[in-house]
Protein backbone atom coordinates (compact mmCIF):
# COMPACT_ATOMS: atom_id res chain seq x y z
CA UNK A 1 0.00 0.00 0.00
CA UNK A 2 3.07 2.46 0.90
CA UNK A 3 4.85 1.51 -2.57
CA UNK A 4 1.13 2.31 -4.37
CA UNK A 5 0.90 5.86 -2.65
CA UNK A 6 4.06 6.48 -3.46
CA UNK A 7 3.69 5.60 -7.12
CA UNK A 8 0.62 7.67 -7.15
CA UNK A 9 2.64 10.77 -5.73
CA UNK A 10 4.98 10.12 -8.09
CA UNK A 11 2.51 10.07 -11.10
CA UNK A 12 0.90 13.53 -9.83
CA UNK A 13 4.68 15.08 -9.39
CA UNK A 14 5.16 14.48 -12.80
CA UNK A 15 1.92 15.68 -14.19
CA UNK A 16 2.16 19.05 -12.69
CA UNK A 17 5.67 19.40 -14.04
CA UNK A 18 4.35 18.31 -17.75
CA UNK A 19 1.52 21.04 -17.49
CA UNK A 20 4.46 23.62 -15.88
CA UNK A 21 6.45 22.81 -18.90
CA UNK A 22 3.36 23.18 -21.45
CA UNK A 23 2.53 26.32 -19.56
CA UNK A 24 6.16 27.97 -20.32
CA UNK A 25 6.42 26.44 -23.93
CA UNK A 26 3.13 28.35 -24.55
CA UNK A 27 4.17 31.41 -22.85
CA UNK A 28 7.05 31.35 -24.87
CA UNK A 29 5.47 30.99 -28.38
CA UNK A 30 2.84 33.79 -27.37
CA UNK A 31 5.40 36.27 -26.17
CA UNK A 32 7.22 35.75 -29.48
CA UNK A 33 4.13 35.81 -31.62
CA UNK A 34 3.16 38.96 -30.12
CA UNK A 35 6.67 40.31 -30.25
CA UNK A 36 6.92 39.31 -33.98
CA UNK A 37 3.80 41.21 -34.09
CA UNK A 38 4.86 44.19 -32.18
CA UNK A 39 7.75 44.25 -34.38
CA UNK A 40 5.51 43.94 -37.71
CA UNK A 41 3.80 47.22 -36.44
CA UNK A 42 6.73 49.45 -35.36
CA UNK A 43 8.92 48.91 -38.93
CA UNK A 44 5.93 48.71 -40.64
CA UNK A 45 5.84 50.57 -44.11
CA UNK A 46 2.97 51.29 -46.39
CA UNK A 47 3.89 54.07 -48.60
CA UNK A 48 7.17 56.10 -49.76
CA UNK A 49 7.52 59.27 -51.32
CA UNK A 50 7.82 58.38 -55.09
CA UNK A 51 9.42 61.71 -56.10
CA UNK A 52 13.01 59.70 -57.04
CA UNK A 53 10.77 56.56 -58.74
CA UNK A 54 11.30 57.99 -62.23
CA UNK A 55 12.52 55.31 -64.26
CA UNK A 56 9.36 52.64 -64.87
CA UNK A 57 10.69 50.46 -67.35
CA UNK A 58 12.77 48.71 -64.56
CA UNK A 59 10.35 50.01 -62.02
CA UNK A 60 11.27 48.56 -58.35
CA UNK A 61 13.71 46.74 -60.20
CA UNK A 62 17.20 47.81 -62.47
CA UNK A 63 18.69 47.00 -65.64
CA UNK A 64 21.41 44.99 -63.40
CA UNK A 65 19.19 43.07 -60.84
CA UNK A 66 17.24 41.43 -64.46
CA UNK A 67 16.89 37.79 -65.05
CA UNK A 68 20.08 36.31 -66.87
CA UNK A 69 19.88 33.28 -68.96
CA UNK A 70 20.73 30.48 -69.47
CA UNK A 71 17.55 29.41 -66.90
CA UNK A 72 17.44 26.09 -65.02
CA UNK A 73 14.32 24.29 -64.50
CA UNK A 74 13.73 23.86 -60.67
CA UNK A 75 9.80 22.75 -60.14
CA UNK A 76 6.41 23.44 -61.26
CA UNK A 77 4.13 25.73 -58.68
CA UNK A 78 0.75 24.53 -58.64
CA UNK A 79 -0.79 26.76 -56.58
CA UNK A 80 -3.14 30.12 -57.59
CA UNK A 81 -5.00 30.15 -60.69
CA UNK A 82 -2.42 30.73 -63.19
CA UNK A 83 0.72 28.41 -64.53
CA UNK A 84 3.93 29.06 -62.70
CA UNK A 85 7.53 27.39 -61.95
CA UNK A 86 10.25 27.98 -60.47
CA UNK A 87 14.03 28.66 -62.27
CA UNK A 88 17.24 29.18 -61.45
CA UNK A 89 19.06 32.19 -63.49
CA UNK A 90 22.80 32.00 -64.29
CA UNK A 91 24.01 33.88 -61.37
CA UNK A 92 22.49 31.60 -58.96
CA UNK A 93 19.03 33.84 -58.38
CA UNK A 94 15.88 31.76 -57.87
CA UNK A 95 13.02 33.10 -60.08
CA UNK A 96 9.37 32.60 -59.89
CA UNK A 97 7.89 32.32 -63.53
CA UNK A 98 4.00 33.12 -64.22
CA UNK A 99 2.85 32.71 -67.88
CA UNK A 100 -0.81 33.28 -69.61
CA UNK A 101 -2.64 36.69 -69.35
CA UNK A 102 -1.30 37.59 -66.39
CA UNK A 103 1.97 38.30 -66.99
CA UNK A 104 1.72 41.44 -69.11
CA UNK A 105 -0.52 43.12 -66.97
CA UNK A 106 1.15 42.18 -63.58
CA UNK A 107 4.23 43.46 -65.16
CA UNK A 108 3.10 46.97 -65.66
CA UNK A 109 0.76 47.12 -62.68
CA UNK A 110 3.54 46.62 -60.37
CA UNK A 111 5.56 49.30 -61.59
CA UNK A 112 2.16 51.93 -61.49
CA UNK A 113 1.55 50.77 -57.80
CA UNK A 114 5.76 51.31 -57.08
CA UNK A 115 5.60 54.67 -59.09
CA UNK A 116 2.46 55.77 -56.71
CA UNK A 117 4.89 55.41 -53.83
CA UNK A 118 3.71 51.71 -52.92
CA UNK A 119 5.59 48.55 -52.08
CA UNK A 120 6.26 46.27 -55.33
CA UNK A 121 7.81 43.61 -56.25
CA UNK A 122 9.91 43.21 -59.02
CA UNK A 123 9.28 41.87 -62.19
CA UNK A 124 10.52 41.07 -65.46
CA UNK A 125 8.71 40.35 -68.54
CA UNK A 126 10.67 38.06 -71.26
CA UNK A 127 8.56 37.64 -74.98
CA UNK A 128 10.57 34.62 -75.02
CA UNK A 129 12.78 32.52 -72.34
CA UNK A 130 14.78 29.32 -73.08
CA UNK A 131 14.42 26.52 -69.83
CA UNK A 132 17.14 24.12 -69.91
CA UNK A 133 15.47 20.78 -68.38
CA UNK A 134 11.84 22.13 -68.66
CA UNK A 135 9.16 19.43 -68.06
CA UNK A 136 5.79 19.03 -69.50
CA UNK A 137 3.60 21.50 -67.20
CA UNK A 138 0.16 20.44 -66.07
CA UNK A 139 -0.81 24.50 -66.59
CA UNK A 140 -0.06 26.32 -68.94
CA UNK A 141 1.18 23.74 -72.05
CA UNK A 142 0.35 25.94 -74.58
CA UNK A 143 2.82 28.89 -73.69
CA UNK A 144 5.62 26.06 -74.56
CA UNK A 145 7.26 25.17 -77.20
CA UNK A 146 10.00 22.39 -76.52
CA UNK A 147 12.02 24.16 -73.92
CA UNK A 148 10.77 28.27 -74.96
CA UNK A 149 8.00 29.71 -73.18
CA UNK A 150 6.08 32.50 -74.68
CA UNK A 151 5.13 35.44 -72.34
CA UNK A 152 6.90 34.93 -69.11
CA UNK A 153 6.63 37.47 -66.16
CA UNK A 154 9.63 36.50 -63.79
CA UNK A 155 9.62 37.19 -60.71
CA UNK A 156 12.74 36.81 -58.18
CA UNK A 157 13.15 35.38 -54.39
CA UNK A 158 15.85 37.43 -53.13
CA UNK A 159 17.74 35.72 -50.47
CA UNK A 160 17.39 38.91 -48.78
CA UNK A 161 13.39 38.92 -48.41
CA UNK A 162 11.53 36.91 -46.09
CA UNK A 163 7.93 36.56 -47.46
CA UNK A 164 5.91 36.92 -44.05
CA UNK A 165 2.33 36.64 -43.31
CA UNK A 166 -0.85 38.25 -45.18
CA UNK A 167 -2.60 40.60 -44.46
CA UNK A 168 -5.96 41.91 -44.56
CA UNK A 169 -7.09 45.34 -45.47
CA UNK A 170 -9.82 45.81 -42.95
CA UNK A 171 -6.93 44.46 -40.07
CA UNK A 172 -3.61 46.31 -40.48
CA UNK A 173 -1.34 49.07 -38.79
CA UNK A 174 -2.83 51.78 -42.06
CA UNK A 175 -6.58 51.32 -41.25
CA UNK A 176 -7.90 54.85 -41.73
CA UNK A 177 -5.14 56.43 -43.32
CA UNK A 178 -4.73 58.32 -46.63
CA UNK A 179 -2.07 55.93 -47.71
CA UNK A 180 -4.26 53.02 -47.35
CA UNK A 181 -6.98 54.61 -49.16
CA UNK A 182 -4.44 55.58 -51.59
CA UNK A 183 -3.53 52.30 -52.19
CA UNK A 184 -7.41 51.64 -52.40
CA UNK A 185 -7.93 53.94 -55.45
CA UNK A 186 -4.73 52.15 -56.97
CA UNK A 187 -6.56 49.33 -57.26
CA UNK A 188 -9.66 50.84 -58.43
CA UNK A 189 -7.56 52.56 -60.87
CA UNK A 190 -6.07 49.44 -62.16
CA UNK A 191 -9.38 47.49 -62.48
CA UNK A 192 -8.02 44.85 -59.34
CA UNK A 193 -10.42 42.40 -59.08
CA UNK A 194 -8.89 39.77 -57.04
CA UNK A 195 -8.37 42.34 -54.47
CA UNK A 196 -8.28 39.20 -51.06
CA UNK A 197 -6.15 39.00 -48.41
CA UNK A 198 -4.40 36.14 -49.89
CA UNK A 199 -2.69 38.35 -52.31
CA UNK A 200 -1.43 40.44 -49.53
CA UNK A 201 1.71 39.61 -47.98
CA UNK A 202 4.19 41.36 -45.43
CA UNK A 203 7.80 41.14 -47.21
CA UNK A 204 10.50 41.52 -44.61
CA UNK A 205 14.10 43.17 -45.63
CA UNK A 206 16.47 41.54 -43.81
CA UNK A 207 18.77 43.85 -44.54
CA UNK A 208 16.91 47.71 -43.05
CA UNK A 209 14.48 45.28 -40.69
CA UNK A 210 11.19 46.97 -42.29
CA UNK A 211 8.06 45.12 -42.80
CA UNK A 212 6.77 46.50 -46.35
CA UNK A 213 2.90 45.62 -46.80
CA UNK A 214 2.95 44.82 -50.22
CA UNK A 215 0.05 43.61 -52.81
CA UNK A 216 2.15 41.09 -54.38
CA UNK A 217 -0.48 39.29 -56.78
CA UNK A 218 -1.58 42.22 -59.04
CA UNK A 219 -2.35 40.09 -61.95
CA UNK A 220 -5.86 40.39 -62.32
CA UNK A 221 -5.55 43.87 -63.63
CA UNK A 222 -5.66 46.36 -66.78
CA UNK A 223 -9.15 44.67 -68.10
CA UNK A 224 -12.55 44.98 -66.82
CA UNK A 225 -13.16 45.09 -63.11
CA UNK A 226 -16.74 42.66 -62.53
CA UNK A 227 -17.40 39.81 -60.75
CA UNK A 228 -18.31 35.93 -62.28
CA UNK A 229 -20.55 36.44 -64.67
CA UNK A 230 -20.32 40.56 -64.86
CA UNK A 231 -17.95 40.19 -68.18
CA UNK A 232 -14.75 40.72 -65.82
CA UNK A 233 -11.33 40.22 -68.11
CA UNK A 234 -7.98 41.32 -67.43
CA UNK A 235 -4.52 42.34 -69.72
CA UNK A 236 -7.57 43.37 -72.34
CA UNK A 237 -7.33 47.10 -73.36
CA UNK A 238 -10.25 47.46 -74.73
CA UNK A 239 -12.11 46.32 -71.56
CA UNK A 240 -10.03 49.11 -69.28
CA UNK A 241 -10.56 52.28 -71.49
CA UNK A 242 -14.61 51.42 -71.56
CA UNK A 243 -15.20 51.89 -67.79
CA UNK A 244 -15.20 55.24 -66.37
CA UNK A 245 -13.45 55.62 -62.73
CA UNK A 246 -15.87 57.27 -60.81
CA UNK A 247 -19.29 56.63 -60.34
CA UNK A 248 -20.61 59.51 -58.64
CA UNK A 249 -19.73 61.39 -54.78
CA UNK A 250 -22.14 59.74 -51.64
CA UNK A 251 -21.40 62.53 -48.64
CA UNK A 252 -17.45 62.32 -48.39
CA UNK A 253 -17.01 59.18 -50.03
CA UNK A 254 -16.43 58.35 -53.33
CA UNK A 255 -18.05 55.99 -55.12
CA UNK A 256 -15.88 54.23 -57.54
CA UNK A 257 -17.55 52.40 -60.69
CA UNK A 258 -16.40 49.51 -59.19
CA UNK A 259 -18.28 46.30 -58.33
CA UNK A 260 -16.86 42.49 -58.35
CA UNK A 261 -19.95 40.82 -56.94
CA UNK A 262 -21.21 37.79 -59.16
CA UNK A 263 -24.00 38.88 -61.77
CA UNK A 264 -26.17 37.06 -63.95
CA UNK A 265 -25.39 33.17 -64.04
CA UNK A 266 -22.61 34.33 -61.16
CA UNK A 267 -25.17 34.89 -59.08
CA UNK A 268 -25.42 30.93 -58.88
CA UNK A 269 -22.72 31.38 -56.07
CA UNK A 270 -24.96 32.95 -53.50
CA UNK A 271 -25.40 28.98 -52.96
CA UNK A 272 -22.28 28.94 -51.38
CA UNK A 273 -22.81 32.05 -49.13
CA UNK A 274 -19.17 32.61 -48.29
CA UNK A 275 -18.03 33.00 -51.75
CA UNK A 276 -20.26 35.85 -52.62
CA UNK A 277 -20.09 37.34 -49.20
CA UNK A 278 -16.09 37.73 -50.03
CA UNK A 279 -17.27 39.30 -53.04
CA UNK A 280 -19.74 41.51 -51.56
CA UNK A 281 -17.02 42.35 -48.47
CA UNK A 282 -14.42 43.31 -51.47
CA UNK A 283 -16.52 45.79 -52.84
CA UNK A 284 -17.48 47.21 -50.21
CA UNK A 285 -14.13 47.95 -48.99
CA UNK A 286 -12.90 49.56 -51.98
CA UNK A 287 -15.60 51.72 -51.99
CA UNK A 288 -15.20 53.24 -48.86
CA UNK A 289 -12.35 56.02 -50.02
CA UNK A 290 -12.64 59.51 -48.60
CA UNK A 291 -12.94 62.10 -52.03
CA UNK A 292 -9.67 64.11 -50.27
CA UNK A 293 -7.71 60.60 -49.90
CA UNK A 294 -8.97 59.72 -54.02
CA UNK A 295 -8.27 62.98 -54.70
CA UNK A 296 -4.46 62.72 -53.47
CA UNK A 297 -3.57 59.62 -55.23
CA UNK A 298 -4.86 61.49 -58.14
CA UNK A 299 -2.47 63.92 -57.33
CA UNK A 300 0.62 61.90 -57.10
CA UNK A 301 -0.38 59.68 -60.35
CA UNK A 302 -0.91 63.56 -61.78
CA UNK A 303 3.38 63.99 -61.58
CA UNK A 304 4.23 61.38 -63.99
CA UNK A 305 4.27 62.00 -67.99
CA UNK A 306 2.70 59.89 -70.37
CA UNK A 307 6.03 58.80 -71.17
CA UNK A 308 6.98 57.75 -67.47
CA UNK A 309 3.50 55.48 -68.30
CA UNK A 310 3.73 54.38 -71.47
CA UNK A 311 7.50 52.88 -70.09
CA UNK A 312 5.27 50.85 -67.69
CA UNK A 313 3.78 48.71 -70.85
CA UNK A 314 6.86 49.15 -73.20
CA UNK A 315 8.20 46.75 -70.23
CA UNK A 316 5.34 44.55 -70.51
CA UNK A 317 6.28 43.31 -74.00
CA UNK A 318 2.65 45.45 -75.52
CA UNK A 319 2.95 47.55 -78.81
CA UNK A 320 2.97 50.86 -79.57
CA UNK A 321 -0.84 51.19 -80.44
CA UNK A 322 -1.68 49.02 -77.36
CA UNK A 323 0.68 51.27 -75.47
CA UNK A 324 -1.11 54.71 -76.39
CA UNK A 325 -4.46 53.29 -75.73
CA UNK A 326 -3.81 52.37 -72.35
CA UNK A 327 -1.72 55.47 -71.54
CA UNK A 328 -5.10 57.36 -72.64
CA UNK A 329 -7.33 55.81 -70.85
CA UNK A 330 -5.18 55.81 -67.84
CA UNK A 331 -4.58 59.61 -68.18
CA UNK A 332 -8.49 59.75 -68.39
CA UNK A 333 -8.77 57.99 -64.83
CA UNK A 334 -6.09 60.12 -62.89
CA UNK A 335 -7.68 62.98 -64.45
CA UNK A 336 -11.15 62.17 -62.57
CA UNK A 337 -9.44 61.71 -59.81
CA UNK A 338 -7.84 65.29 -59.97
CA UNK A 339 -11.78 66.73 -60.36
CA UNK A 340 -12.25 65.30 -57.02
CA UNK A 341 -11.44 68.37 -55.08
CA UNK A 342 -13.14 69.17 -52.16
CA UNK A 343 -14.62 72.42 -52.61
CA UNK A 344 -16.11 71.15 -55.58
CA UNK A 345 -18.11 68.25 -53.57
CA UNK A 346 -21.60 69.57 -54.35
CA UNK A 347 -21.34 70.45 -57.93
CA UNK A 348 -20.09 67.11 -58.73
CA UNK A 349 -22.43 65.18 -56.51
CA UNK A 350 -25.19 66.79 -58.47
CA UNK A 351 -23.27 66.42 -62.19
CA UNK A 352 -22.70 63.01 -61.75
CA UNK A 353 -25.90 61.75 -60.61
Amino acid sequence: MHRLNKNRVLTTVVGILMIVASLEVFTTVHAQKKKSEHSDKDNAVLWRNPSNRRDLYYGPGSKDRAPVPPFKFVKEVKEGGMPKFDVEDARGVKWRVKLGEEAQAETAASRLVWAAGYNAEESYYLDRANIDGLKKLSRGQKYVNGQTVRGARFEPRRDGVKRGKEWDWNKNPFKNTRELNGLKTMMVVLNNWDPFKKNNRVLHDKNSGEANYTVTDLGATMGAAAGIGGGRSKNNVRDYERQRLVSRVDGRNVKFNYDVKPKKLGLLSIVYPPYYLRQRKATNTLQKVPVEHAAWMGGVLSQLSDEQLRDSFRAAGYDRATQDAYVRALRKRINELNGLRPGQLATRERRVR
